[in-house]
């Protein structure tokens, strides 16, 4: 018996050194691909302090002269919401595989939205630039066609969660299509269209904001200006005021949500469930005459410089489906460096985060003031898109690929903890306080009764940064960050469409790929 389990404990041992010493072999590994340099690092701290310091200082009255952009920027984020979620309606039916009048239609419009799901809102924006000028007209596009690819996602699931009883029961009594839509579906659409414009409104105010770095309008513009010229006080303002007006937008969404959920519970009469109702159908009919309104306000556009952009994206489209093969090498070597970048964040980030949930959630943290200054901490490495982020690291490391993987990093460290550590709050008291009376520490109670039960959920969630991380790895080249956004910019601003065309299928491909084997993990973990 004594030996058994001397076995064991020798075998559990080992296990752990051969695991520990594989992760550290990756971290290394991944460290030299990105060209991960603490030395350099440690020489480009006083440049970074300094910028710190002047950043300290922001120009007040500068806040009046940026109000117009970030107004811009809300306005873009908004518009493009309302008109994705609009758009996605028709097309959530057809796609829909429990409704749709064609399945055959209904595979082929998932497979081509899947496929445009692909490109970041940026690549789009940038797009849109070349063929419209720049302005927010090229944004506001950009971002609708995100939020209607995000927004047909989620609605399209939705309605196939749709009890298959209940249609085949509308159905059996001799309803029309027409009836089983408007009885069965759009029900559950209006019950679950609110929730779903306001989570595809906080991506898009995250993705407003940078959008000015491509030229497609909103404060980014004035952000890579005041950068350009080393205007750091400016830059603390404006990074002051999009931290402000993210964290204000994203409470108002939670109280709204939280008031719809709670509107939505049911009721014990027919008065008051009618009244539901009836404000539920007003505010949908006010919304859509807001969208309605907004979009004619906001697409200001001269017709003629319309009809010229729609034959340029007629040339650029045609370009695009005319490879030029011989520039693949290129390619593969900007995806391959983008790939790098990507793992290289998941997992120091998931690695980082994995520890900082610990001291972030409540019921594992040391202190309460610990657990609060982590959630302050969090909630601002995940507010800012890496982009920004990947700018200012660009004073101490310089651009290339090192900055964009530590940018991305802090990013999904911010996203991971706050992620995990609220599955942590969420497991059953009676997990933690059966082995704390057994006379085991908190950590103790974490590390052997907590974390068993939440260890699922935290690879899933890695999983899934994973995938987003390809997503923003792809685009950080964009601004210099390294990886296959600085090919694709460049060829983007000289017109190089054939090769614009092929890097962009690239891109679809790997992210496809990454997408099909971190589901194919996923659920083999989950099983």
């Amino acid at each position: 018996m004594i030996k058994t389990y001397k076995h064991y404990i020798w075998a559990k041992k080992k296990k752990m050194c051969i695991s520990s010493l594989a992760i550290l072999g990756i971290m290394i590994l991944l460290s030299v691909s990105v060209g991960f340099n603490p030395y350099k690092i440690l020489l480009g701290i006083p440049s970074m302090a300094n910028l710190v310091k002047r950043m300290l200082t922001p120009s007040i009255p500068y806040i009046g002269e940026v109000m117009l952009k970030l107004y811009e920027t809300v306005e873009i984020a908004i518009v493009s919401s309302i008109i994705g979620a609009l758009l996605a309606l028709p097309f959530s039916m057809l796609t829909a595989r429990n409704i749709t009048p064609s399945p055959v239609l209904a595979k082929v419009l998932s497979a081509f939205f899947s496929l445009l799901r692909t490109v970041p809102s940026l690549i789009w924006a940038a797009l849109l630039v070349s063929i419209f000028s720049i302005g927010k007209f090229s944004g506001i596009v950009a971002l609708s066609i995100t939020s209607l690819l995000i927004s047909l996602k989620l609605l399209r699931e939705q309605i196939e969660a749709i009890s298959d009883n209940l249609l085949n029961g509308t159905r059996a009594v001799g309803a029309t299509k027409s009836q089983v839509l408007k009885q069965c579906v759009l029900p559950t659409i209006i019950e679950h269209q609110l929730s779903i414009f306001f989570l595809v409104f906080e991506i898009n105010i995250r993705s407003a904001t940078v959008l000015g770095l491509v030229g497609a309008g909103g404060i980014g513009q004035i952000m890579w200006r005041d950068l350009n010229h080393l205007r750091y006080d400016k830059l603390a303002t404006l990074i002051a005021i999009l931290f402000l007006t993210i964290l204000l937008i994203d409470l108002i969404s939670f109280f709204v949500r939280k008031t719809v959920k709670k509107m939505s519970l049911p009721y014990s009469s027919l008065k008051g469930f009618k009244r539901y109702q009836l404000v539920k159908n007003i505010l949908l009919v006010l919304v859509i005459i807001f969208g309605l309104f907004s979009l004619v306000k906001s697409l200001s556009v001269d017709v003629d410089r319309l009809v010229l952009g729609f034959n340029q994206g007629v040339v650029m489209l045609r370009g695009m489906s005319q490879f030029e093969y011989s520039y693949l090498p290129k390619i593969v070597e900007g995806l391959v460096t983008s790939l790098f970048i990507a793992l290289f964040a998941t997992v120091f980030g998931g690695i980082a985060g994995f520890c900082l949930s610990y001291f972030t959630a409540i019921n594992t943290s040391p202190h309460k003031k610990l657990s609060v200054t982590c959630k302050l901490v969090v909630n601002m490495l995940r507010t800012f898109p890496p982009i920004i982020t990947a700018i200012i690291f660009f004073r101490g490391v310089g651009p290339g690929a090192q900055a964009g993987a530590i940018a991305l990093s802090l990013y999904t460290t911010g996203v991971l903890t706050k992620l995990y550590s609220e599955v942590i709050e969420n497991t059953k008291e009676e997990v933690k306080l059966s082995l704390l009376v057994t006379g085991a520490s908190n950590f103790d109670a974490f590390r052997h009764g907590i974390l068993p039960e939440t260890l699922p959920s935290y690879i899933g969630l890695v999983l899934y940064r994973l995938e987003s991380n390809i997503r923003n790895a792809t685009i950080l080249g964009i601004i210099g960050a390294g990886g296959i956004g600085t090919v694709l910019s460049m060829n983007i601003t000289w017109r190089n469409w054939e090769r614009v065309g092929l890097i962009i299928l690239s891109v679809s491909l790997m992210i496809i790929l990454i997408d099909t084997i971190s589901s194919y993990l996923r659920n083999k973990w989950a099983a």
